[in-house]
């Protein structure tokens, strides 16, 4: 996994670029993406970062560090703007990095912007970047999954010669960006890599539309706990990015079994505003979790209980911020956002509701 690593570090911080004004553009620093399996020489894709710290300065002083998902607007410097902008003055000693995953009508569309008209840039398919799917095919270059991006980010970020001071590392994400994060804490294959550097990693979960579901049960409604629905009125109920079956990719090669087993390891925080009116849900497979977002992540947080029961509750904290309306500015500015994201991450009791 590290062979491939000191190129992108070096690729990484040379590729940094002045900031363009304010319209409808890329990020503009860009990062090279390769699958952990490609052969030498091999050209990566590229995906557009938007940065709070120029990339290439010194960043010792820097204590942590956040990766920050955008939602399905995909407007990385937005939602960089939302994090820098509830940092304050601990920007000094937050990197915070918003990568941006584009579709090919992005690519289309900031063409102007990017270099080489963007013809090595990474794009997915509508949605498929937040499943961590691979990437669409370009003329001599790999394809790429999403989560693999987050994986070389954080080998970057935990590289001692870059950040010699770093403490923890937040992968956060509201909305599509949140959907991303929950399924990429499952699976991420970096996670073990930061734990190696004594960084501690947490991931924070906002206003998700659906979850990562372990085992082929759903909530049953009300106090009825869970089991199999009926999948003929919802075949592909258990498939992923919802469930365990069909993989793709990326999740092919870290397994259901290590999913099943690290999950309850990983320390994440779940936060979403208080009780939500009912909505029409087209994909059944996400109705079948709940009727709403804040039903979803209740009935995940029992699913949880029921399957890992304490020892998930030592990782997993759900947070209802009642006051807060289902934005990333409201829910990451809540006062569990903040902790979690800039102070110490206790904001509540694991697997219980707060204000």
């Amino acid at each position: 996994m590290m062979r491939i690593f000191p190129l992108l570090a070096i690729l990484f911080l040379l590729s940094c670029h002045a900031a363009l004004a304010e319209e409808a553009v890329p990020a503009t620093a860009y990062f090279p993406v390769l699958p952990f399996d490609a052969p030498d020489g091999v050209l990566p894709q590229w995906i557009p970062l938007a940065v709070n710290h120029p990339l290439n300065e010194s960043h010792a002083g820097i204590l942590r560090a956040i990766i920050v998902i955008h939602d399905e607007t995909r407007d990385a410097n937005a939602a960089l703007a939302t994090l820098a902008a509830l940092a304050g003055n601990m920007n000094a000693a937050v990197m915070i990095v918003a990568p941006q995953f584009l579709l090919p009508s992005d690519v289309v569309g900031f063409a102007d912007h990017l270099p080489d008209k963007g013809h090595d840039f990474a794009a997915w398919q509508i949605s498929g970047w937040a499943a961590g799917d691979d990437s669409m095919p370009v003329p001599a270059r790999p394809s790429v999954s999403s989560f693999t991006a987050i994986d070389l980010l954080l080998m970057y970020l935990s590289d001692r010669s870059i950040f010699p001071d770093l403490r923890e590392i937040v992968v956060a994400g509201f909305g599509a960006g949140a959907n991303f994060t929950q399924r990429y804490a499952a699976l991420s294959r970096a996670a073990d890599k930061v734990a190696q550097q004594n960084i501690d990693l947490r991931f924070v979960v906002a206003a998700a539309s659906s979850y990562l579901y372990q085992t082929p049960v759903r909530p049953l409604g009300g106090r009825k706990g869970f089991g199999r629905p009926n999948a003929a009125a919802c075949p592909d109920y258990d498939a992923y990015p919802f469930g365990l079956q069909k993989l793709n990719t990326y999740a092919r090669r870290v397994g259901s079994n290590a999913v099943k087993t690290d999950y309850a390891l990983r320390f994440i925080t779940y936060l979403n505003a208080g009780a939500e009116n009912a909505t029409a849900e087209t994909v059944c497979a996400v109705a079948l979790q709940g009727k709403n977002r804040a039903e979803r992540a209740d009935s995940y947080r029992l699913y949880l209980q029921s399957l890992y029961g304490d020892v998930a509750a030592k990782t997993q904290t759900f947070s209802i911020a009642k006051d807060a309306k289902n934005s990333p500015t409201s829910l990451f500015g809540s006062t569990c956002g903040m902790a979690v994201l800039f102070g110490d991450g206790n904001c509540a009791s694991p697997l219980g509701d707060v204000q």
